[in-house]
């Protein structure tokens, strides 16, 4: 039989093994312990990478790509405020709307940053979104009231509603913080210039005045103001004597120099080509003087001579991103549309395919044939090609726009809104183009996307509910008088949402509810056009007569919605209703009498 002998492990093997066992426990440990750093470095590193691939594409005014780039830096490093703050920035350089919803998620996170208070503010008004800036602005903490950051964020939303009484008391308040700062001085001096009493424009006009002459590095902008603001009372002889002073100054720009060219062009009425040489001799300096002289001959419909004079550049010039987006503009003004087709496959405007770009030429050959229902359909099937890519809707919206199709500018609206929700621009562009119509079931439902998306502005929810309120009223319990009651509860002192919650309580016939909320409302409150409608209702529901007839004198001279026109009727037919009989005895008691 054959014995398996025992193998005698040597004392060098066994402290071998021992070694080796230590080694591989230690690298686990490092492992363990090595993996989240490592982790996380790779997530700043992709972050990183993402954010100056970001950067270069702006360089480039490659929005798109830009865009891109910032999600995945965004992905890579969710809930980090810096990299929100970084983004939003961008964003805004490259005009992407997105760029609110960072703000308000940082704003949102960091409550005690005036900073990102402010930040919010002037991101929601550089895409005009004012009733989200109001929002904004009433989110800010008590202790914000006087900081000069705070008072420089109201200050813009004032003057973007040129609110004057408001934009000249803040100016006060920065004055007081900043009293050395000419520019403060200046701006409430241009104020001053529209004030009713004559000697405040006198004062205000001699500030400006002594500033021009004793400060020369303020002086040009005081010239341009004063130029446009003569412009604006239609003061020429002083328009032009300012423009002369401000062409003459070193730091004059080109658009100086178109202002005045406006004059002689529009005023005094002198020959265009006399105008134009001089002008076309200096405008191809660079890029951007090139593309704002082209788009100010296309403002005076001067195609042909933008054309030209765009072939006389270097093609190196030509080629800029901006001016080769222009050459389509020329071409479409000149109605040349083979040329027009074989900018946009170039990309002129922006990304599109060949199959995008086959179906648009035929439906505007469709066009020409007038059949409209087919031109339609046809648009549709490019909407459906362009699978949903934000940059070829932009595309096919711009072209839209240009042929001045209603329904097809409609339909690649809501194919934007529908396929990105943080494009509310397009929101905007609907709600303003239902609101011409006065179709407020339309105004509704792209309220209703901006409130699905995003159900914490309260604008959006407040709008969605008046909106719902109006074209579906209802005497049971709605979502719409759940949130008008819940934005009531957190600002009872905003008229809006008073007005809302009580219009909301008249449609449950609990008028004297709603009038007891009205009530907290000022006379200057309850005297704002806009709110008699439904100040209307809620007086005829509660059989005020007295409140009607005030609702219908405030009521004089303002365009309604048709909804909110038959307020004013359901208001009187409530006046007229005879009031419910009293509930008798049961007949069972009237048998045991």
């Amino acid at each position: 039989m054959q014995l398996i002998e025992s193998h005698r492990i040597s004392r060098r093997q066994l402290w071998w093994r021992r070694g080796l066992l230590l080694a591989l426990a230690l690298l686990g440990v490092g492992a363990w312990f090595g993996y989240r750093p490592a982790v996380n470095y790779y997530k700043r590193s992709k972050q990183q990478r993402a954010l100056a691939q970001a950067r270069e594409f702006i360089a480039q005014r490659d929005a798109p790509n830009a865009q891109l780039a910032l999600e995945v830096a965004l992905t890579a490093g969710p809930g980090n405020l810096d990299i929100m703050r970084t983004a939003a920035a961008m964003l805004e350089q490259v005009n992407a709307p997105q760029a609110m919803r960072l703000r308000r998620t940082v704003a949102r996170s960091r409550p005690d940053s005036v900073e990102d208070a402010a930040a919010l503010v002037f991101c929601c008004l550089r895409f005009r979104d004012v009733n989200a800036a109001k929002d904004a602005l009433s989110a800010f903490s008590p202790a914000f009231a006087n900081h000069p950051t705070a008072l420089r964020a109201a200050l813009a939303f004032a003057v973007h509603t040129d609110d004057v009484p408001v934009i000249d008391f803040i100016y006060s308040q920065l004055k007081a913080h900043f009293p050395n700062d000419d520019d403060l001085v200046i701006s409430q001096a241009l104020l001053h210039l529209k004030h009713p009493q004559p000697e405040t424009r006198t004062a205000a006009r001699r500030t400006l005045e002594s500033l021009a002459a004793t400060k020369p590095l303020q002086a040009l902008r005081i010239h341009r103001e004063l130029a446009g603001f003569a412009l604006a009372t239609r003061d020429y002889t002083e328009a032009r004597t300012r423009f002369a002073r401000v062409i003459a100054h070193p730091e004059a720009t080109l658009g100086d120099r178109l202002q005045l060219a406006n004059l002689d062009v529009l005023v005094a009425k002198q020959p265009f080509e006399q105008v134009f040489t001089p002008l076309a001799a200096t405008a191809g300096r660079n890029e951007t003087d090139a593309a704002q002289f082209v788009q100010w001959l296309l403002v005076q419909r001067r195609a042909t001579e933008a054309d030209r004079w765009l072939a006389t550049l270097p093609k190196a010039t030509r080629e800029h991103r901006a001016l080769r987006s222009l050459e389509a503009d020329i071409a479409a003004q000149l109605q040349d549309w083979d040329r027009f087709a074989a900018l946009l496959g170039t990309g002129a405007w922006g990304p599109i395919s060949k199959e995008t770009l086959r179906l648009v030429g035929a439906a505007q050959a469709i066009s020409d044939r007038d059949r409209p229902a087919l031109r339609r359909e046809t648009w549709d099937l490019a909407l459906q090609s362009a699978g949903g890519h934000l940059g070829t809707l932009s595309v096919l919206q711009r072209i839209a726009s240009t042929w001045r199709w209603e329904t097809e500018i409609e339909r690649t609206l809501w194919s934007l809104v529908r396929g990105f929700p943080d494009q509310t621009w397009a929101h905007q562009t609907l709600f303003d183009h239902y609101a011409a119509k006065k179709d407020a079931v339309a105004m509704r439902d792209v309220m209703n996307g901006l409130h699905q998306t995003d159900a914490s502005v309260p604008r959006y929810s407040h709008d969605w509910a008046l909106l719902t309120l109006l074209t579906n009223p209802s005497a049971g319990p709605t979502a719409a008088k759940e949130i008008m009651e819940k934005l009531y509860a957190a600002a009872p002192t905003n008229p809006n949402y008073a007005t809302g919650h009580a219009f909301a309580l008249a449609q449950s016939r609990k008028p004297a509810e709603a009038l007891a909320v009205l009530q907290k409302l000022s006379t200057v409150e309850r005297d704002y056009p806009p709110r008699q409608p439904y100040l209307a209702f809620i007086s005829g529901v509660a059989r005020d007569a007295a409140g009607v007839e005030r609702a219908e004198k405030f009521a004089q001279g303002v365009t309604y919605l048709p909804e909110e026109k038959r307020l004013f009727e359901r208001a009187r037919e409530e006046l007229e209703r005879k009031p419910p009989r009293p509930a008798g005895p049961k007949q069972s008691d009237v048998s045991k009498n």
